[in-house]
């Protein structure tokens, strides 16, 4: 069964400079580890709901490019920026038996592994969905040895305050992530569009979260230029916040820019390597499709 969001990849091509500018902003930031099979290293930011953020450098670009990192090499000679992302399964072989038997392909589940700092052994098994969808669909993860092995909850700091509500996926057709996100959870996708309405797409809504894959109807906004400069994936992460006054007045401590909105405000995206991090107040109802 999939039981919830699991973490986000932004990929760096500085790893310890990224993990400077996430201490800056008020984030526990801990070093993860080495993964030696496939040319990379990472370090961790987690939330207060066990999800977390994954800054990812590859030591080896050229053996990276030779394992499911491929795209992810050539993402990132583009400019740093969100990849992909992952969901929890508490029985990942069962999980990809019933989402093949509703119609989308997946790869069978293969193991994974890195070595924290203190020498101890994180391992895990994944699956993924091949190409065409690999880009916009999450993976799937189940840990082999103890999640908070692998990550421990925020306890204090920045991430202690937030936990992701909805991701925004760009794509750049609709109808067919809309397909594919239906066989991959069972969830029928609701029609969504931007206040500006020049953004339009589908919800996936889940007892753990949503998902948005949105869809560009005109060039020129953000959205467009990610499809256009680093093609599908994910875009933009929406926390919530249970007090969305203190976590705008600890970010503002690092005096970096933000955007301030009605109900909360956006991190300057080249504060946080690429990536798009907005955040509400918890129980707002906005809408957070761009």
């Amino acid at each position: 069964m999939i039981t919830g969001l699991d973490h986000y990849i932004i990929l760096v091509n500085d790893l310890e400079a990224a993990m400077e500018s996430f201490r800056g902003l008020g984030f526990n930031v801990e070093l993860g580890g080495v993964h030696s099979a496939f040319g990379s290293r990472n370090a961790l930011v987690p939330f207060v709901d066990g999800t977390y953020v994954e800054l990812l450098n590859f030591q080896d670009a050229n053996l990276a490019a030779q394992t499911f990192w491929a795209d992810s090499v050539k993402k990132l000679q583009v400019r740093e920026g969100f990849d992909g992302f992952a969901v929890q399964s508490n029985d990942i072989a069962s999980d990809v038996e019933r989402i093949r038997h509703r119609g989308l392909k997946m790869d069978e589940p293969q193991p994974g592994s890195r070595n924290r700092p203190d020498g101890e052994r994180v391992a895990w098994r994944t699956a993924r969905s091949p190409e065409p969808f690999a880009p916009i669909l999450p993976f799937l993860i189940q840990d082999e040895t103890s999640h908070s092995l692998r990550i421990e909850s925020a306890r204090e700091g920045l991430g202690s305050h937030v936990r992701p509500k909805e991701l925004v996926i760009a794509v750049n057709n609709a109808e067919v992530a809309r397909q594919a996100y239906r066989e991959l959870f069972d969830i029928e996708p609701k029609p969504v569009q931007n206040a500006a309405r020049d953004v339009q797409g589908y919800r996936v809504t889940a007892p753990w979260g949503s998902i948005v894959l949105a869809r560009p109807e005109r060039r020129g906004n953000a959205l467009s230029e990610q499809l256009s400069q680093r093609g599908e994936g994910l875009y933009a992460i929406t926390f919530g916040a249970d007090d969305i006054n203190q976590v705008r007045n600890l970010v503002r401590l690092s005096n970096v820019s933000v955007e301030d909105e009605t109900y909360g405000f956006m991190i300057a995206p080249s504060a946080v390597h690429g990536a798009r991090l907005r955040f509400l107040q918890g129980e707002s109802k906005e809408q957070s499709l761009m």
